[in-house]
Order: structure tokens, then C-alpha cells, then sequence
């Protein structure tokens, strides 16, 4: 399904505001609220909205340090990496987790206390990990831009 520009709107204010009433949705985007609705229920059914989520302070729960971790794998073997994701996706402090090309195998974005924390987590944690040969540290000393819109618009 091809998103028209009534589409790209609702996707654009809902991620500015996933709070926004349905009435006030409509007025932005020119509609009444029913079909206004109907087309909010059209892109979550279809995929386009995943969900709705407050964004939390990482720092006010405790989690104030980034750190992005280049992980290598001793073997390549299908069991092993389902294995080592199986156990990677049971981790509270990584965040996000990206399986890429290049000299490691995977890219983690994990949130820590602090230095002492994440060291007990590759300590305890990240060298348990099945099929874990390698990992490389990069510590996020401050976050200048954090883009958690995402362009809709084919032709910004």
C-alpha cells in the first residue's frame, strides 16, 4: 500500500505526539474523526505503526550511560547465532541490537549505570554469551542529536 499525503501526516503527528487525541489529529489533518480513525487503524493494521511508547529519561532510572559494543562471533553456524540472540535479547541493558557486514557480527546500543556497571555486565554478562569470540567497546561521552522521528516524505 502506497502512503498518500493524509497518510504521511497521520505518520508525522503521531510520531510528534503519539498522545494526540483523534479529534485534534483530524483538525491537523483536514479530515472529521471517523475516517480519521479508520485510516489510524488502516496503518497500524498494515504495519506502519508498531506501537506507542512514552520516551523515558535513561538518566532518571539509572541508565545514563550509552555504550555501543561491536560483537564477533567465534562460529557462523545458524544454532550458534539463534543461541547467541537467544540469550542477547534476554538482556535488559541492550537496547537495541544489529546484526551487520564488516569485521564484527553484530552491533549492540547498551545502557548502563555507569562505567562500573558495564563492566560488570561484560564481566557477568556479555562473556557468557554463547559463540562469543570478540567484542569491541565504544563509550557515548554525550548525545548531541537523537532523531526519534522518522521522515515520511519521499521528497524532503
Amino acid at each position: 500500500m502506497a502512503l498518500d499525503l493524509v497518510d504521511q501526516k497521520i505518520l508525522h503527528y503521531l510520531q510528534e505526539d503519539g498522545r494526540i487525541t483523534n479529534s485534534e489529529l483530524a483538525q491537523r489533518i483536514g479530515l472529521t474523526p471517523t475516517p480519521t480513525m479508520e485510516r489510524v487503524r488502516r496503518l497500524e493494521r498494515d504495519g506502519y505503526i508498531l506501537g506507542y511508547r512514552a520516551v523515558v529519561n535513561p538518566k532518571k532510572i539509572g541508565r545514563g550511560q550509552n555504550v555501543f559494543i561491536k560483537v564477533s562471533l567465534k562460529e557462523h553456524r545458524k544454532e550458534m547465532i539463534e543461541a547467541f540472540l537467544a540469550v542477547i535479547k534476554k538482556m535488559p541493558e541492550v537496547q537495541a541490537c544489529y546484526h551487520t557486514t564488516g569485521e564484527s557480527d553484530f552491533m549492540l546500543r547498551v545502557a548502563v549505570r555507569d562505567i562500573e556497571d558495564y563492566e560488570d555486565f561484560i564481566m557477568h554478562k556479555m562473556t557468557k554469551a554463547p559463540a562469543f569470540a570478540r567484542i569491541e567497546s565504544t563509550i557515548v561521552l554525550s548525545v548531541p542529536k537523537e532523531e526519534l522521528i522518522l521522515s515520511i516524505n519521499e521528497h524532503e
